[in-house]
């Protein structure tokens, strides 16, 4: 195996002279760009997945000069300008930008792809950024990465707003599980009477008292506290119910301090509630406005199309439903030699936040859709109580599905799952050809199409009074 070099330069040493003369005859050129947060590596070569030398540049200071370098030397030889990146987060972004401004087409080639190539080329299982240059060329030679395309600014938009909801989902949850954790301790009854989850009324109860003792003293105030909260929705006796459980708690006595703890725990959900309620209006306009949610929205939910779109892109350009549930790394791997087998699971590669979205959808569609429920069930892995495996092969039912549905199919149930094979499982099944059209005809209403203020793994609904 012929020794390979790994040797690089400064930046300030070389010119576009010297590029010119070891590249002659090159019909591309190969910049392969190792990306990092400032130490950026980058090799030069030509279509043959030969690199000739690479130069070390420090980022943003040299950014410029390395993009003109490259873009000259490309005149220069008057040869196409093919660069090279892995998908790295975002420190590559501002330097990608530029070189399509340049002119430059931009390919990227997965991170993993790079790492599992690391001992082919040379014999040595080493991994180090100069290394990771020349396996870039190399890999790239064989076609295996793919052309970047840039996002829409419609995206754009879908994904920042996405990321917004972050900044307010996350300790809004955080925030209810603590609350739920000291209500366990200090009123344990209202859990019982009540959702803080999913609920405003029981919130805003705490955020004004506090502590059972506090409702208990103020029964009357307490009572009109809530039926003004719910604006008339909670019934009378469950507000008597509330109340009374205030006066016969089993619950440890708060302290002052504790008391205005869980306040503060109420008053905080409570306005990340508001929040997350304004940011999800402004979501919802854009899944209706946009073509590539519209399809989607009716199977999920428009939050959820939203999310989809911004993480995925729109789901129907995929080459095949297979394509996108890798996408999403819900495709299986095994990894298994002899007599040793080893267990299934999903991959797991791409957005986290996908997955979750799809997970919250798939609890909805095992609690809303006979058929799916009833499969859902009959999975052994839900038999053996592993109730999250059958979760997710509900999901990877469902992404193949939506990817259909991206393409103009309605979203039918029957298509997903063979009726007659469950019905000695479950008779109720047995419906008319029309009724079955009927029940799995979905609409956003009835699965959640006005997505959560409170996502939980038990609910995907938004938070009723």
């Amino acid at each position: 195996m012929k020794k390979i070099s790994y040797r690089s330069v400064s930046i300030e040493k070389i010119s576009v002279a010297m590029l010119v003369g070891l590249l002659s005859g090159a019909k591309k050129l190969v910049v392969a760009i190792d990306v990092a947060k400032t130490k950026m590596m980058a090799g030069f070569g030509s279509e043959d997945g030969s690199i000739v030398r690479l130069v070390r540049f420090t980022s943003p200071s040299q950014t410029r000069a390395f993009v003109t370098l490259v873009s000259q030397t490309g005149e220069s030889l008057g040869v196409p300008v093919e660069a090279l990146m892995e998908p790295t987060g975002t420190y590559g972004d501002a330097l990608r930008a530029l070189l399509r401004e340049a002119g430059a087409e931009v390919f990227m080639l997965s991170p993993k792809r790079v790492h599992d190539a690391r001992e082919v080329f040379d014999g040595v299982p080493s991994l180090h950024d100069p290394k990771a240059c020349v396996l870039l060329a190399r890999l790239h030679h064989q076609e295996i990465s793919r052309r970047y395309e840039e996002r829409s600014e419609e995206r754009r938009r879908m994904r920042a707003l996405v990321d917004q909801r972050q900044i307010y989902r996350k300790p809004m949850q955080q925030h209810l599980g603590q609350l739920e954790a000291l209500l366990s301790r200090h009123w344990p009854e209202l859990l019982d009477e009540t959702d803080v989850w999913t609920r405003v009324t029981p919130l805003k109860v705490l955020e004004h008292y506090g502590c059972p003792a506090e409702v208990a003293r103020d029964r009357q105030g307490a009572e009109a506290l809530m039926r003004s909260a719910s604006r008339g929705a909670m019934s009378a006796s469950t507000i008597g119910q509330v109340v009374d459980s205030a006066s016969r708690s089993i619950g440890v006595k708060t302290t002052n301090e504790e008391r205005t703890l869980i306040q503060d725990l109420a008053r905080e959900a409570l306005r990340l509630r508001d929040a997350l309620g304004e940011l999800d209006k402004r979501l919802e306009k854009l899944a209706v406005n946009n073509e590539a949610t519209a399809g989607l929205s009716t199977a999920v939910g428009r939050i959820t199309a939203v999310v989809l779109v911004a993480f995925l892109g729109p789901l129907g350009d995929y080459e095949s439903a297979a394509a996108l549930e890798k996408a999403c790394g819900l495709n299986l791997k095994i990894k298994s030699s002899g007599n040793k087998r080893g267990r299934v699971s999903i991959t797991k590669r791409g957005s986290a936040e996908v997955r979750a979205y799809l997970y919250l959808a798939a609890v909805r569609l095992v609690r809303l859709d006979p058929l799916i429920g009833a499969w859902y069930r009959s999975r052994a892995a839900y038999r053996e109580d592993r109730k999250v495996v059958a979760l997710v092969a509900v999901m990877r039912k469902l992404i193949r599905a939506l990817w259909h549905v991206a393409r103009g199919e309605p979203f039918n149930a029957d298509k997903l799952i063979d009726r007659r094979a469950l019905l000695p499982h479950a008779p109720e099944l047995a419906i008319s050809d029309d009724s079955a059209k009927a029940s799995n005809a979905v609409s956003p209403q009835a699965h959640g199409a006005h997505s959560p203020a409170v996502a939980t793994t038990t609910s995907h609904h938004a938070p009723s009074p």
